[in-house]
């Protein structure tokens, strides 16, 4: 599936969605593997950021694989939004090959990470929303290598790719914004997986009363 405005193509290789996006500033490539677990493959040029990913991955039952090759500069911001806008085109590919035979298409979860707790939220049905609330450490200008405001650029970017409202409530964490943060990756991967998990009692339908995606 090739989107000539956007500059994005998901294709399926068994188990696997595979994103390509080109655009002027970088060239990207992202997968979420259903197969078999194996280690990631991630380098984003972010090291937190690739650590983010990784536990959304682990925590989300996949495989995420990312590349970010830059050709103008390299903005973190931009790093953040493509590879979220690359990862929401795959998941949102993945539900729409499992609708026929059923699936939930949307999720729900809370995770915690030692003081820090989050819940979130996904639910694909055409509709791009993001609303992210921030509190305590997650509200801190930076973690680790890179600016919380990137992060929040990642879910944004997931919602657009993707089509779909994410809600993320980094509820606790007043220390350290690294647990803070990985809280909110942990409950927004276990809310994806839900919301890609099986349901047969929904075969062909959406997780929107109007039975469409558009």
């Amino acid at each position: 599936m090739a989107d000539q405005l956007t500059g994005m193509k998901v294709e399926r290789d068994g188990e696997s969605y595979i994103t390509l996006r080109e655009s002027r500033e970088a060239a990207i490539r992202t997968v979420i593997d259903f197969g078999p677990r194996r280690d990631p493959s991630l380098t984003t040029t972010i090291g937190f950021f690739d650590h983010m990913l990784e536990m959304l991955g682990w925590y989300g039952d996949f495989v995420v694989d990312a590349t970010y090759e830059v050709r103008t500069f390299r903005l973190s911001h931009v790093v953040c939004e493509d590879i979220g806008l690359s990862l929401g085109a795959a998941a949102s590919q993945a539900i729409r090959d499992r609708i026929a035979a059923g699936v939930e298409s949307s999720g729900f979860a809370l995770a915690a990470m030692d003081e820090a707790t989050a819940e979130a939220q996904v639910s694909f049905e055409g509709r791009s929303n993001a609303f992210i609330t921030r509190g305590g450490a997650s509200d801190f200008e930076r973690v680790e290598d890179m600016l919380c405001a990137d992060l929040v650029a990642f879910f944004e970017g997931f919602s657009q790719g993707g089509r779909c409202t994410v809600h993320l409530d980094l509820r606790e964490g007043s220390r350290d914004p690294h647990h803070a943060w990985e809280a909110g990756f942990r409950a927004f991967a276990r809310a994806l997986r839900a919301a890609l998990s099986e349901n047969p009692r929904r075969a062909g339908m959406t997780a929107g009363v109007k039975g469409t995606l558009d």
